[in-house]
């Protein structure tokens, strides 16, 4: 996986910081066993952000990009939209969704779980941006975080 990820965020952080403060990063699946929100708030405590419980979305991760909560869709949406004012254009389609592929296949799919801590316009902060979007996604091998904020 830490070949995957560096690749992922060498190719992708030159674009992503063209609207967005990024922070990325990745690490071994938690020992600790829990449900979706759980897994998350340890991961992103660990690095130094606000945990939100339950408030975490859950994506479903294998869902067309159409499907209602569908993670890839959810990613694309917070890839090609401003995170400020949605209404303005951000990365291009074909980008954000390669990209967006791209944080996918980092994982093992079957056994892939995304969440989010925001959805249809709303979020819970992890960090003190005044506005955000960040993604967890873990699999049995390794936990990553992309969290896209405002400048």
């Amino acid at each position: 996986m830490s070949e995957k990820a560096r690749a992922f965020i060498e190719r992708w952080r030159p674009v992503l910081e063209s609207g967005a403060l990024v922070h990325f990063a990745y690490g071994p699946c938690a020992a600790e066993t829990g449900n979706h929100c759980q897994i998350a708030d340890q991961f992103v405590e660990a690095l130094g952000f606000k945990t939100i419980g339950f408030n975490w979305q859950l994506l479903d991760a294998g869902a067309p990009q159409g499907e209602v909560r569908s993670g890839l869709g959810e990613l694309v949406k917070a890839l090609t939209e401003d995170l400020v004012n949605p209404s303005r254009p951000w990365l291009s389609h074909q980008e954000g969704e390669a990209c967006a592929k791209e944080f996918l296949d980092l994982f093992e799919a079957p056994a892939l779980t995304l969440v989010s801590n925001r959805y249809d316009g709303l979020w819970n902060p992890i960090a003190s941006a005044a506005t955000e979007w960040g993604f967890v996604g873990f699999d049995h091998e390794t936990t990553a975080l992309l969290l896209l904020a405002e400048r």
